[in-house]
């Protein structure tokens, strides 16, 4: 069943064109992760799916109803499609309970003890029980973006999208995010997760979509893409393994 779906998007920013007639879907309990080289469109193809970016042509769907530029509907997606940020996204004034709890109150409408137990509970799913009364300042990168998946997940949304989750942490704070992230795979979240972490599109994620000059050029299982002997994939492969 497709909780989302991307018909024949194209966007430019200037005279850059970043996508080009991409045609995308998420079925319900997917883990896709989408890989490429810099500048390969991939966070824009990201952003487009829940219109924080929208696309100059083509057509998203979610639950199959189209979405539109209309702030009822934007609202609704919105609220059912999580987000969480490269670089966090938090409210500095905010402790980490507040940060997530404020969606709650702001969207859904929940008066604020009820939004502080459900953001309490969240956090601790993502072991931050210990830090819920510390501000963004005091704490580390990955805790910071393990509030935001928190604040993600207290939505309870249909579908997460990751803009690369870990691309602003220091290599010794990847693996904490990573777990979390991973442990959410194994619960049946669908997931949608832009990232350089091979591992994670290696062995976590059910699918893989490789993107080249703002286009799909593969969308198959993880098995498959690593085993390809295409030109392209073994050059990305090689180019990723010499930066590591």
């Amino acid at each position: 069943m497709s909780v989302l779906e991307l018909k024949n998007i194209y966007k430019s920013f200037g005279d850059t064109q970043v996508l080009r007639d991409v045609s995308f879907s998420v079925n319900k309990g997917d883990v896709v992760a989408i890989i490429g080289k810099s500048g390969a469109g991939k966070t824009t193809m990201l952003r487009i799916m829940n219109y924080l970016i929208p696309p100059d042509s083509g057509e998203v769907y979610f639950h199959n109803s189209k979405v539109i530029l209309d702030r009822k509907v934007l609202r609704t997606v919105r609220s059912k499609i999580g987000f969480v940020f490269q670089r966090f996204n938090l409210i500095r004034h905010l402790t980490a309970l507040d940060n997530v709890a404020i969606g709650l109150v702001k969207v859904k409408g929940l008066k604020w003890p009820q939004a502080r137990e459900l953001a309490l509970k969240k956090l601790k799913e993502v072991d931050l029980a210990n830090r819920v009364n510390h501000y963004p300042s005091q704490l580390s990168g990955g805790q910071q973006q393990r509030v935001g998946i928190a604040r993600a997940l207290a939505m309870e949304p249909d579908l997460i999208l990751f803009d690369e989750p870990t691309s602003a942490l220091d290599p010794s704070l990847v693996g904490e995010v990573m777990t979390v992230i991973k442990r959410l795979s194994a619960s049946g979240i669908t997931m949608v997760v832009v990232t350089h972490e091979m591992s994670f599109a290696k062995n976590i994620a059910n699918r893989l979509v490789y993107m080249e000059e703002g286009q799909i050029i593969y969308d198959t299982t993880p098995e498959q893409f690593f085993l390809s002997n295409d030109k392209r994939v073994r050059h990305f492969l090689n180019d990723f393994l010499e930066a590591v």
